[in-house]
């Protein structure tokens, strides 16, 4: 945004002040428009020394001008100003407005006066211009901000929130609204920063759109609009082979569920078929728990995991095959790793979740023999052993870290979590809108597996897939919150609520 905001002043030739009009009568409008039932109302405005301080003053002069009461707050002393906040600070003086510098003992006794009788307070003191440490007087406003009732609408970004990667300082101010400008920021639909953003307004200030060209990678925030354009088409005449057969590779004793629900959501994702490889001592209980699949019981070693001497019957049932999923609850040892070096000489789209990934991070080598396209959905466990680091830096940086995994395995990456990410070797970048904490269950991660081959399977692309599967899972995961609360959720439940997010997605 910095570079698009210096790109429109440089190259577009327009002036910087009529963008911070342009933002601070767009911060108004939404003031007004949440308010509107209010005749007058009572402002608080916390302004700083940049171009986020100015962009609330030029909105504290247009509600002024429109009758409400105003108080305004400076966190920094005069000399600090930009010339932009100094312009517009005579425009709103001259009006008659006072101004309070916040730096000792009787200016905050002020300011805890107006928290008690305030119908907003406006937070204008650090938008994208984040300090590593927050001065003082700062951190002591933000604790009186987050312990009062009055409800607060950030501006641009609520102070204290990283807009690159959603950290937050120590400190941060917890929004009830957030007005962005042109277009989101990356950080305010990241966790934790999306904690503080609450309701994200997105409001237009004039920048062209061509201004986009400049970004270094194209980056969607995945909304349901986007997402309906992946759906595959439904041939009303089709029959099962119509919508795809999908080879599901998983299992081992203790972990059959893993097998089950991968299978599942292949179905419930709206493929046609799914054939399961499971441990041969294991597959006639499977075959009764999902009738609805096809059950091949493989050769097993003596731990009753899939041995690699099964290869050669998974070889002759890859015939009509659209896709694969190989991982779920398969287990790490040797042969598996040497399963999975056969599964890559397989050209087919291929889902890569849990022990395949495992199996993956101790043996990166086998993907030189990759054929087929590759969707791997590392959680952040996973992950850093994928890329040999920690889960700490992984969450700190989860679009980079999700960059740079499909770069190095050149595959679509999907990377679970709270806002999943999902990248493309192409540096495409799709951060997702769905989900809550009722997806946070064992098995859960099967089912998004499962959804993603079965989308696969009915002739979606690899990126196509990973990202309409993550928004139904997301979705499957709301609509069960809403329906049985997030606690106590089950994979189970998730994987029956698919078809349900796939019809909310067609209406």
């Amino acid at each position: 945004m910095k570079k698009i905001d210096l790109w429109a002043q440089t190259e577009k030739k327009i002036p910087p002040l009529l963008l911070m009009e342009n933002a601070g009568r767009s911060v108004a409008l939404a003031i007004q428009n949440l308010y509107r039932d209010k005749e007058k109302g009572n402002f608080v405005f916390l302004v700083g020394k940049g171009s986020n301080g100015g962009d609330a003053l030029v909105a504290a002069r247009h509600l002024y001008q429109q009758g409400a009461d105003i108080k305004v707050f400076f966190l920094f002393p005069a000399d600090d100003w930009q010339g932009l906040v100094r312009k517009n600070w005579e425009l709103l003086e001259d009006l008659g407005v006072k101004g309070h510098y916040l730096a000792d003992e009787h200016s905050f006794y002020l300011f805890k006066l107006c928290l008690s009788n305030c119908t907003l307070l406006v937070d204008g003191i650090l938008g994208t211009g984040l300090r590593k440490q927050l001065p003082q007087n700062v951190v002591e406003v933000i604790e009186l901000v987050n312990n009062c009732s009055c409800p607060v609408l950030a501006i641009d970004v609520p102070t204290g929130v990283d807009a690159d990667n959603g950290q937050v300082s120590g400190k941060c101010i917890k929004a009830q609204y957030t007005v962005t400008f042109a277009w989101a920021k990356r950080g305010l639909v990241l966790y934790p920063a999306k904690k503080y953003v609450g309701e994200l307004l997105v409001a237009d200030i004039s920048l062209p759109k061509e201004g986009l060209n400049l970004v270094d990678s194209i980056q969607h925030y995945v909304d349901k609009e986007l997402v309906q354009s992946f759906l595959p088409p439904r041939d009303e005449a089709g029959y099962k082979n119509t919508f795809g057969h999908v080879l599901v590779i998983a299992g081992a004793p203790g972990m059959m569920g893993a097998a089950y629900l991968a299978s599942k959501a292949v179905l419930r994702s709206g493929a046609g078929m799914v054939t399961a490889c499971v441990p041969q001592s294991l597959a006639n209980v499977f075959d009764l728990a999902l009738p609805e699949a096809i059950t091949k019981g493989l050769e097993e070693t003596e731990k009753g995991t899939l041995s690699v001497l099964s290869w050669s019957v998974i070889k002759e049932i890859l015939a009509g095959k659209k896709a694969l999923v190989f991982g779920p609850g398969l287990g790490t040892e040797e042969q598996i790793k040497q399963l999975l070096q056969k599964v890559f000489e397989v050209d087919l789209p291929l889902v890569l979740d849990a022990d395949g990934l495992n199996v993956l991070a101790k043996k990166p080598n086998v993907l030189q023999k990759a054929r087929g396209s590759l969707v791997l959905t590392p959680h952040p466990g996973e992950m850093a052993r994928l890329l040999g680091t920690t889960v700490t830096l992984v969450q700190k940086n989860r679009v980079e870290i999700a960059l740079q995994a499909a770069e190095k395995f050149k595959a679509v990456v999907v990377l679970k979590g709270a806002v999943t990410v999902i990248a493309t070797p192409e540096k495409e970048v799709f951060i997702n809108s769905t989900g809550c904490s009722a997806l946070a269950t064992a098995g859960a991660g099967d089912v998004l597996a499962g959804a993603i081959g079965g989308l696969l399977a009915q002739g979606l692309s690899p990126k196509q897939a990973a990202v309409l599967g993550v928004y139904l899972h997301g979705l499957a995961g709301e609509m069960l919150a809403e329906e049985k609360g997030a606690r106590g959720v089950l994979a189970g439940d998730v994987v029956e609520a698919l078809p349900l997010a796939l019809k909310e997605l067609e209406m």
